[in-house]
């Protein structure tokens, strides 16, 4: 059974059989927009929900009602329209994944597979970030000399700083005013720094010394806390406003173990956002389908199952998460299994990996943390609705 839609679920519902949750858009609904493989998700402040689908290379538009729209882009055409600034209806882009809303209702996209982030604002798509031929690479830089790598997942802070898990360069980048430079990790160098084992303080490592291999999430709190999904180190990392590096939940070790932070375990993390009190959900996913769900981290770092997805062949793969206004989850539910690993034909200065995400988006939304924990009764800055 195909499974392509975007659903709710509320906070502390554990789902055991169906995993339907409450359906906000369904696939035929999608279908007949031309979505066939939803991937990233988030909330603008008045509650419209808006998703990518990577396949399909379209941003869709959802109201809390389940009206469906194609916001930009044109179902099942890849392409690419350089430094210009285009009509939503013209733009062309080219697997795209993460997404985050601003204040303002402004989009932000990774535009995966184009190697860029572009900017969805008044029916206009610009370009935010990246080279304007499509071209991987690592430098930083403004605007059109900056490079990215397959970014998967984009979050925007309550400064309106853009952080972008630029995966297949291993590193957290930070976009500020079209200035981008490089947040934590070593640039196109996959590593685990820190692990468990060589944390000598509380605080962990400056930005420049941690190693990520593959991020596919982020998301960051009010306080400015960066919460990255390390995916193939399958751990979760906290960036704090420092560029310190700290390991926040997960012994690094393949699995499905709920236990302590330090003994829990991860498959392959994708999409995350973090709700008003400060919890972290993310998607725990696994390619062959049969172990995915969303978990609830608490500012301690510990793990707890949400939603289980888990059981059958038949289950979809939940992809995205979102945490809107009112508190409720929004999950992108698809059986699309190459989410992870998508091969691209774009040029690219640097030999690139065959990661090719398709990222939830991350909200701005309320979290505040401490030097050990995020926790927050803060307002999200962008609404977003239970999730990926």
């Amino acid at each position: 059974m195909a499974f392509n839609q975007v659903a709710k679920y509320y906070q502390g519902y554990v789902s055991s059989v169906g995993h339907t949750g409450g359906i906000i858009a369904g696939l035929w609904g999608l279908l007949v927009k031309g979505s066939t493989h939803v991937s990233g998700v988030c909330t603008d402040p008045t509650g419209n929900i808006y998703v990518t689908d990577a396949k399909k290379h379209i941003v869709l538009k959802v109201t809390e009602s389940g009206v469906i729209s194609v916001l930009s882009g044109l179902s099942g055409t890849s392409g690419n329209n350089g430094a210009n600034t285009v009509t939503a209806a013209n733009a062309r882009f080219n697997f795209p994944s993460g997404i985050c809303c601003d204040r303002n209702g402004d989009i932000y996209v990774c535009d995966t597979n184009n190697h860029q982030i572009r900017k969805i604002s008044n029916n206009k798509v610009s370009l935010v970030a990246g080279a304007a031929i499509p071209t991987a690479g690592t430098a930083d830089g403004t605007g059109t000399s900056a490079r990215f790598n397959r970014p998967h997942d984009i979050d925007i802070s309550r400064s309106g700083l853009l952080y972008v898990a630029d995966t297949n360069n291993h590193a957290i980048r930070k976009i500020d005013g079209g200035v981008v430079s490089t947040t934590a990790g070593l640039k196109g160098t996959s590593g685990n720094v820190p692990v468990w084992a060589d944390m000598t303080t509380a605080q962990g490592v400056l930005g420049t010394v941690a190693r990520f291999n593959n991020p596919h999430s982020v998301a960051v709190d009010p306080n400015g806390y960066i919460f990255v999904g390390d995916t193939d180190n399958h751990v979760i990392k906290r960036i704090d406003p420092a560029a310190r590096v700290r390991i926040f939940s997960g012994s690094g070790a393949f699995g499905t173990n709920i236990g302590t932070a330090k003994t829990s375990t991860y498959q392959d993390l994708t999409w995350s956002d973090i709700d008003r009190s400060g919890s972290l959900f993310i998607v725990d996913f696994n390619e062959g389908g049969t172990t995915t769900r969303i978990l609830r981290v608490n500012g301690e770092g510990v793990p707890a199952v949400v939603v289980d997805f888990s059981g059958s062949s038949s289950d979809p793969h939940v992809v995205s998460v979102v945490v809107n206004n009112s508190a409720n989850l929004v999950v992108v539910e698809s059986d699309f299994t190459s989410l992870l690993y998508s091969s691209s034909s774009s040029t690219s200065e640097s030999s690139s990996s065959t990661s090719d995400s398709s990222s939830s988006s991350t909200s701005e939304s309320s979290s505040s943390s401490t030097s050990e924990s995020s926790s927050s009764s803060s307002t999200s800055e962008s609404s977003s609705s239970s999730s990926s």
